[in-house]
């Protein structure tokens, strides 16, 4: 019984502290929830990682790490901190089309759980990551997991998009390569419209999501919250910058009306 290498996720919907409605508040519980429950149910005893989350309030922590039997070299490494990654962004996807405004930590290191609960250095610093140096609704990662997992993902769509690649003439036609890990004023976050930056349109369970119709219901919702905070709030910063962050958003491909939704 010891530490495990661990990728550990901690999430908090913003905007719910002064909320004191029932049915509001029983609106966030059931959409933070039933999003957690999701993004448990897709995990997969034949994978090489398991997925485990932990929900309460509206926060919650999820944990990506390998099963025992695995081989757990610097190449696996890398796969499961990029399958982590680009499984937080189909939760933050979820949450963002119901309404709900997101901020988080991820880190990579030591952690330890079972099935009372969990510790260790990184569920701690993922709370930090969260609670005092994300600041505006962005999933912030440790520097040294966003420059590893940001080399590692760059490195993927470069040998993919490459017309070295066989395979290179059969791809969609693209006007840019969306990132998965983005870097801003020297720290690095999650980009959770990467799928459909990419795809244009997504099957998440009985969801199904596209690049226009999320990005337009996100700016409407911030929007909304604008409307609800003068230039005082220290909240209108944070919706400033998430209003700037979703209206650069865009879909990749030269053709995305001719799309298909990519099932996750």
């Amino acid at each position: 019984m010891s530490y495990k290498k661990t990728v550990v996720t901690f999430l908090d919907i913003l905007g719910t502290r002064d909320n004191q409605d029932f049915e509001s508040k029983h609106k966030v519980h059931r959409a933070f929830h039933e999003s957690m429950r999701d993004c448990q149910a897709r995990d997969r005893e034949e994978a090489a990682y398991y997925r485990r989350a932990y929900s309460f309030s509206d926060c919650a922590y999820i944990f990506h790490g390998f099963r025992d039997d695995v081989d757990q070299g610097n190449g696996e490494e890398d796969l499961l901190i990029q399958a982590a990654l680009f499984n937080t962004t189909l939760t933050i996807l979820r949450l963002l089309n119901d309404g709900y405004l997101v901020r988080g930590g991820v880190s990579y290191g030591d952690s330890y759980l079972d099935n009372l609960s969990f510790f260790g250095p990184a569920v701690e610093e993922a709370f930090i990551l969260e609670s005092k140096c994300a600041v505006t609704p962005r999933i912030l990662l440790a520097d040294s997991l966003g420059e590893r997992a940001k080399r590692f993902s760059d490195k993927g769509h470069q040998d993919a998009f490459s017309e070295t690649n066989p395979c290179f003439s059969l791809l969609p036609k693209r006007s840019f390569i969306p990132e998965l890990i983005q870097q801003q004023n020297g720290r690095y976050h999650l980009n959770p419209f990467y799928i459909l930056e990419m795809d244009y349109r997504l099957q998440l369970g009985e969801h199904e999501f596209n690049h226009k119709q999320l990005t337009e219901s996100v700016a409407a919702t911030i929007e909304e919250k604008i409307l609800r905070h003068s230039w005082e709030s220290p909240a209108r910063p944070k919706l400033e910058w998430m209003r700037e962050y979703v209206a650069k958003s865009k879909c990749s491909l030269i053709y995305p009306d001719s799309s298909i939704a990519v099932t996750r």
